[in-house]
């Protein structure tokens, strides 16, 4: 799959966020609370997971036509300690003469003890039962167009004693191009309002 296409299915699976809210707003759906940039953290360590998974590069076809992309995963990825189990598939098509791309992904995560850090404390995950991506994603030139839901969630025990439950409820639209970048996310993020969110760490 083209580099760009698979980079931005990771950043966008992971919602790399930053804080667009003023402040740095706390919020869990049950438990000890968590910081938006400590969920910020957590996120991203499932965005890299993703982008570890082995997916295979699709052949070209004859005439170097629209090549089908049929693709499925299921691998553990290490985390500082502990692993998270990543699954799922992509299917589509992709032109490897344009780079145009039409596919959608699935993507599950179920973390085991995966232990991830902050820069301030360490965060021990657990599966919520597991986090969920849907997510559609089309290219043509320069117009990437990415739309789709992630749901689920983890459960976390924290290095200064904080345990509690984040769950995800979020639908997520992306329309970028050379000049512009249009996004819009709408639910919940760890009981917070997912639009104080802003998705690929603009």
């Amino acid at each position: 799959m083209h580099k760009m296409s698979r980079r931005f299915i990771a950043f966008t699976a992971a919602l790399a966020l930053t804080v667009v809210a003023c402040g740095d707003p706390t919020g869990v759906d049950s438990g000890d609370t968590l910081t938006s940039a400590e969920v910020a953290a957590v996120l991203a360590a499932l965005g890299s997971a993703f982008e570890s998974a082995p997916v295979n590069a699709p052949q070209a076809g004859p005439a170097q036509a629209p090549i089908p992309v049929n693709e499925s995963f299921d691998v553990s990825v290490s985390c500082e300690s502990g692993s998270i189990d990543v699954s799922g598939s992509i299917v589509g098509t992709f032109d490897d003469v344009t780079f145009d791309t039409d596919v959608r992904t699935n993507v599950r995560w179920d973390p085991n003890a995966c232990v991830v850090g902050d820069g301030v404390n360490t965060f021990t995950l657990e599966g919520a039962p597991y986090i969920d991506l849907v997510l559609d994603l089309s290219s043509t030139g320069d117009l990437v167009t990415v739309s789709g839901t992630e749901t689920g969630g983890f459960s976390y025990t924290s290095s200064d004693q904080r345990t509690g439950t984040c769950l995800l409820n979020v639908t997520f639209s992306i329309v970028t191009d050379a000049t512009s970048l249009d996004v819009t996310v709408t639910g919940t993020i760890c009981g917070l309002d997912a639009s104080t969110f802003e998705t690929l760490g603009t």
